[in-house]
């Protein structure tokens, strides 16, 4: 394993775990700034990945890092009162 991807690995991992642990409300209370750190680490994990040359590391984190960002990004629904 190369040391940059260690450092990365480091970095990244948990950061990434401790918002996705509170996605729910980061994405709920629009937390940009947790969202930013979420953002930057998940990126730094494909690329400590890449840097290893594991295609499935990449491809499995950088889904998630699309689908973080378009979950995100969608526009919030009006929750009914029945």
């Amino acid at each position: 394993m190369e040391p940059l991807s260690i450092a990365l690995f480091v970095l990244g991992y948990p950061v990434a775990i401790a918002v996705i642990l509170r996605w729910f409300r980061v994405v709920r209370e629009r937390r940009m700034s947790w969202f930013a750190a979420h953002t930057l680490a998940v990126g730094a994990i494909v690329l400590g990945h890449a840097v290893n040359g594991r295609a499935q590391g990449v491809v499995t984190n950088g889904a998630w890092l699309v689908i973080s960002v378009v979950w995100y990004t969608l526009p919030r629904r009006a929750v009914s009162d029945r």
